[in-house]
Protein backbone atom coordinates (compact mmCIF):
# COMPACT_ATOMS: atom_id res chain seq x y z
CA UNK A 1 0.00 0.00 0.00
CA UNK A 2 2.81 2.14 0.74
CA UNK A 3 3.75 1.63 -2.99
CA UNK A 4 0.42 2.93 -4.59
CA UNK A 5 0.79 5.78 -2.03
CA UNK A 6 3.84 6.98 -3.15
CA UNK A 7 3.14 7.07 -7.11
CA UNK A 8 -0.65 8.58 -6.33
CA UNK A 9 1.42 11.04 -3.48
CA UNK A 10 -1.24 10.49 -1.06
CA UNK A 11 -1.23 9.13 2.56
CA UNK A 12 -1.10 5.08 3.16
CA UNK A 13 -3.64 5.53 5.96
CA UNK A 14 -6.40 6.98 3.02
CA UNK A 15 -5.12 3.91 0.22
CA UNK A 16 -5.98 2.04 3.65
CA UNK A 17 -9.22 4.00 3.96
CA UNK A 18 -10.20 3.78 0.47
CA UNK A 19 -9.64 -0.47 0.43
CA UNK A 20 -11.63 -0.94 3.08
CA UNK A 21 -14.61 1.17 1.59
CA UNK A 22 -14.15 -0.72 -1.53
CA UNK A 23 -14.55 -3.66 0.33
CA UNK A 24 -17.45 -2.27 1.81
CA UNK A 25 -19.08 -1.69 -1.19
CA UNK A 26 -18.37 -4.88 -2.80
CA UNK A 27 -19.95 -6.22 -0.05
CA UNK A 28 -22.93 -4.03 -0.04
CA UNK A 29 -23.28 -4.84 -3.67
CA UNK A 30 -22.78 -8.64 -3.70
CA UNK A 31 -26.51 -8.72 -3.11
CA UNK A 32 -27.74 -6.59 -6.24
CA UNK A 33 -25.11 -8.51 -8.30
CA UNK A 34 -26.22 -9.01 -11.87
CA UNK A 35 -27.22 -12.78 -12.58
CA UNK A 36 -26.75 -12.56 -16.21
CA UNK A 37 -23.13 -10.93 -17.39
CA UNK A 38 -21.82 -11.79 -20.56
CA UNK A 39 -17.91 -12.33 -19.59
CA UNK A 40 -16.72 -12.89 -15.85
CA UNK A 41 -12.46 -12.04 -15.25
CA UNK A 42 -10.67 -13.59 -13.10
CA UNK A 43 -7.14 -13.34 -11.54
CA UNK A 44 -5.02 -13.13 -8.67
CA UNK A 45 -2.40 -10.25 -7.61
CA UNK A 46 0.26 -10.87 -5.78
CA UNK A 47 1.04 -8.73 -2.95
CA UNK A 48 2.70 -9.17 0.45
CA UNK A 49 1.33 -8.53 4.02
CA UNK A 50 4.08 -6.21 6.01
CA UNK A 51 7.50 -7.78 4.44
CA UNK A 52 8.34 -9.69 1.52
CA UNK A 53 8.72 -13.01 3.33
CA UNK A 54 5.12 -12.80 4.35
CA UNK A 55 3.06 -13.12 0.64
CA UNK A 56 -0.55 -12.42 0.28
CA UNK A 57 -3.22 -13.34 -3.10
CA UNK A 58 -5.71 -11.23 -3.98
CA UNK A 59 -8.31 -12.87 -5.61
CA UNK A 60 -10.45 -10.87 -7.97
CA UNK A 61 -13.55 -11.10 -10.08
CA UNK A 62 -14.89 -8.73 -12.23
CA UNK A 63 -17.38 -8.56 -15.42
CA UNK A 64 -17.42 -6.59 -18.42
CA UNK A 65 -19.14 -3.99 -17.24
CA UNK A 66 -15.96 -3.66 -15.31
CA UNK A 67 -17.96 -4.59 -12.27
CA UNK A 68 -16.02 -5.85 -8.95
CA UNK A 69 -18.02 -9.22 -8.01
CA UNK A 70 -16.15 -10.28 -5.26
CA UNK A 71 -12.70 -10.12 -3.70
CA UNK A 72 -10.66 -12.40 -1.13
CA UNK A 73 -7.32 -12.15 -0.17
CA UNK A 74 -5.63 -15.63 0.57
CA UNK A 75 -2.07 -16.12 2.86
CA UNK A 76 0.43 -17.66 0.57
CA UNK A 77 3.65 -19.35 0.99
CA UNK A 78 6.94 -17.54 0.15
CA UNK A 79 8.69 -18.75 -3.09
CA UNK A 80 12.45 -18.56 -4.66
CA UNK A 81 15.29 -17.98 -2.73
CA UNK A 82 13.04 -16.04 0.67
CA UNK A 83 11.27 -18.83 1.38
CA UNK A 84 13.78 -20.89 3.60
CA UNK A 85 14.68 -17.25 5.44
CA UNK A 86 10.65 -17.07 5.99
CA UNK A 87 10.69 -19.89 7.06
CA UNK A 88 13.22 -19.54 9.69
CA UNK A 89 12.02 -16.58 11.06
CA UNK A 90 8.11 -17.22 10.83
CA UNK A 91 7.54 -20.73 10.49
CA UNK A 92 5.40 -22.34 7.67
CA UNK A 93 2.56 -20.58 6.35
CA UNK A 94 -0.12 -22.69 4.95
CA UNK A 95 -1.28 -22.04 1.30
CA UNK A 96 -4.90 -20.35 1.17
CA UNK A 97 -5.00 -19.74 -2.57
CA UNK A 98 -7.33 -22.56 -3.85
CA UNK A 99 -9.22 -22.47 -0.62
CA UNK A 100 -10.28 -18.57 -1.41
CA UNK A 101 -10.57 -19.71 -4.81
CA UNK A 102 -13.38 -22.79 -3.99
CA UNK A 103 -14.96 -20.20 -1.46
CA UNK A 104 -15.41 -17.52 -4.14
CA UNK A 105 -16.72 -19.88 -6.99
CA UNK A 106 -19.14 -21.63 -4.70
CA UNK A 107 -20.58 -17.68 -3.85
CA UNK A 108 -20.24 -16.66 -7.56
CA UNK A 109 -21.63 -19.88 -8.23
CA UNK A 110 -25.45 -17.98 -9.09
CA UNK A 111 -24.05 -16.14 -12.04
CA UNK A 112 -24.61 -17.50 -15.40
CA UNK A 113 -21.76 -15.90 -17.89
CA UNK A 114 -21.46 -16.35 -21.56
CA UNK A 115 -17.96 -16.84 -21.17
CA UNK A 116 -14.98 -16.83 -18.28
CA UNK A 117 -11.71 -15.33 -18.78
CA UNK A 118 -8.43 -15.82 -16.80
CA UNK A 119 -4.51 -16.72 -17.32
CA UNK A 120 -3.20 -19.44 -17.79
CA UNK A 121 -2.89 -20.96 -14.14
CA UNK A 122 -3.52 -24.64 -14.43
CA UNK A 123 -5.63 -24.74 -11.26
CA UNK A 124 -8.33 -22.20 -12.99
CA UNK A 125 -9.50 -24.68 -15.59
CA UNK A 126 -10.37 -27.44 -13.14
CA UNK A 127 -12.59 -24.63 -10.71
CA UNK A 128 -14.34 -22.80 -14.17
CA UNK A 129 -15.28 -26.52 -15.43
CA UNK A 130 -16.71 -27.67 -11.64
CA UNK A 131 -18.56 -24.67 -10.70
CA UNK A 132 -19.27 -23.26 -14.17
CA UNK A 133 -19.78 -26.76 -16.65
CA UNK A 134 -20.50 -26.02 -20.32
CA UNK A 135 -19.17 -22.27 -20.14
CA UNK A 136 -16.31 -21.60 -22.33
CA UNK A 137 -13.01 -20.91 -20.40
CA UNK A 138 -10.95 -18.60 -22.63
CA UNK A 139 -7.06 -18.16 -21.44
CA UNK A 140 -6.16 -14.86 -21.77
CA UNK A 141 -1.91 -15.03 -23.06
CA UNK A 142 0.14 -11.97 -21.45
CA UNK A 143 2.52 -10.78 -24.18
CA UNK A 144 4.95 -9.03 -21.32
CA UNK A 145 4.81 -8.76 -17.41
CA UNK A 146 4.97 -5.15 -15.65
CA UNK A 147 3.71 -3.69 -12.29
CA UNK A 148 0.50 -3.59 -12.87
CA UNK A 149 -1.59 -0.23 -13.76
CA UNK A 150 2.06 2.07 -13.02
CA UNK A 151 1.21 3.41 -16.65
CA UNK A 152 -2.28 4.20 -15.83
CA UNK A 153 -1.01 6.12 -12.11
CA UNK A 154 2.03 7.77 -14.03
CA UNK A 155 -0.54 9.50 -16.96
CA UNK A 156 -3.15 10.70 -14.59
CA UNK A 157 -4.42 10.31 -11.08
CA UNK A 158 -8.29 10.78 -12.06
CA UNK A 159 -8.08 7.36 -14.36
CA UNK A 160 -10.15 4.62 -13.20
CA UNK A 161 -7.79 2.28 -11.64
CA UNK A 162 -9.81 -0.70 -12.40
CA UNK A 163 -9.97 -0.17 -16.40
CA UNK A 164 -6.33 0.63 -16.34
CA UNK A 165 -6.03 -3.35 -14.67
CA UNK A 166 -7.98 -5.39 -17.20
Amino acid sequence: MRGIARALRISKNTVEAKFLWIHQHVSSLKANAPVDIGQLYFDELETIEHTKLKPLSVLLFVDDAYRILKTQVAVAPPKGRLAKISYDKYGPRKDEREDVLRQCFTELRGLKPQEIRSDAKPSYRKFTEEFFPGIEHKVLIVQRKSVIGIDCMRSTRSRSMIRCLL
